[in-house]
């Protein structure tokens, strides 16, 4: 089947970028061909993956092509705006001949650029949604006529684990609503993938932190908890911006040497980055999208990394099976002296943080079916072309 997806892609980051990414790598394998129409190549710095030309032959394969915006065009709109949503629609317009239904994911404005798609071609649309999307956007009044309107419309809307009822109230009909919770693909994310070159001193344990330099996301709370550990490692920080931030910061200098730092990674190497590292740490609290929930822990569990999360996390992710000490480490970030307590531990013996690994990747084993989550992919996408 020829498929037509609108949605973030590397080299944006985040959880619908990398999902996608998986997604249409999954459905490749199966012999699906699938355009992916994007704006990836106009994000900001900030929100950028660093992709070098090794990565081009993983960037899109012989069944997945990806089509992005035009970043150069001056496009003099009054008021002065860049019209990404008009411009998504028309990529796909110019470059899905011959798809059978066209899948976006994010309502706005990858959804929006759907609907204007399925509205010109007749295609069935397929929505899915992001934490942002029912906690933030839903929220708005002057944006949720025009999701319950795209909901309406839609063949097929497709929810994460207890979403489908904040589905109906905006407007999807309950026939169109499949509950597809995503999956991490194993084949990808294992114990024995190759550990990437950190550039750390042989046998120097590396605290790894990916994501966002924003609130919410804990990077004070671990500083503040690494900085009290006496013996030798490194914490890397994975992020845009990341070696600025530090520096801005009122950092003793023996702690600033320990500091590493990268730009955001795409996905197809995120398997190597964490199996390199002794434990993956996400202090992530208070954030302000309450039902926002990463896949980056499960990533960890399924490659047998330690994972360190705080207790906002444990209670989000692989349904809540997380256990202190015994498949992860669960800390409060706010706990400076007991946050340090724990990293210190794992720091000090490998064996501990191999042992929690191991724990970890066998609940994965038990959670994570990432052929089953394709298979109902394209079961959803026979009963809405059929």
């Amino acid at each position: 089947m020829k498929l037509a997806f609108i949605s973030k892609y590397p080299p944006i980051e985040g959880y619908v970028s990398s999902s996608t990414y998986w997604l249409a790598r999954g459905l490749s394998k199966k012999g699906h061909t699938l355009t992916v129409v994007t704006n990836a190549f106009e994000v900001e710095d900030a929100n950028r993956e660093r992709i070098c030309g090794d990565d081009l032959e993983l960037y899109q394969t012989k069944n997945v092509r990806v089509r992005n915006t035009d970043p150069f065009v001056d496009y003099r709109l009054i008021p002065s705006a860049n019209p990404f949503c008009e411009k998504l629609a028309s990529a796909a317009l110019e470059s899905i001949e011959g798809a059978r239904l066209v899948d976006s994911w994010y309502f706005l404005s990858y959804g929006t650029a759907g609907m204007l798609v399925s509205a010109a071609t007749g295609l069935p649309l397929v929505l899915r949604h992001a934490g942002s999307d029912l906690g933030r956007l839903a929220t708005n009044p002057h944006m949720r006529p025009l999701l319950s309107a795209m909901l309406r419309k839609a063949s097929a809307v497709v929810a994460q684990r207890g979403t489908a009822r904040r589905l109906r109230a905006l407007g999807a009909r309950p026939t169109t609503i499949f509950e597809l919770p995503v999956s991490v693909d194993t084949e990808a994310f294992h114990p024995k993938v190759r550990p990437t070159r950190l550039g750390a001193p042989s046998g120097v344990p590396v605290i790894t932190y990916i994501g966002k330099l924003t609130r919410g996301k804990g990077v004070i709370e671990l500083l503040r908890a690494v900085s009290r550990i006496p013996e030798d490692f490194r914490l890397l920080i994975v992020s845009s911006g990341a070696a600025e931030f530090v520096r801005r910061l009122n950092i003793h200098t023996r702690m600033r040497r320990r500091i590493m730092s990268m730009p955001f990674v795409p996905p197809w190497r995120m398997p190597g980055l964490l199996k390199a590292s002794r434990c993956l740490v996400m202090p992530e609290h208070d954030f302000p999208v309450k039902g926002h929930v990463p896949i980056l822990p499960r990533e960890a569990l399924a490659a047998g990394t330690c994972l360190v999360v705080s207790t906002e996390l444990q209670a989000k992710v692989a349904g809540g099976k997380l256990r202190d000490g015994e498949n992860s480490v669960v800390v409060e970030p706010g706990n400076a002296q007991g946050f340090s307590a724990s990293l210190r531990g794992i720091v000090r013996d490998e064996k501990l943080a191999q042992r929690l690994g191991k724990s970890g990747n066998g609940l994965s084993s038990g959670i994570e079916d990432f052929k089953g989550y394709i298979s109902a992919n394209e079961r959803m996408y026979r009963t809405i072309t059929c």
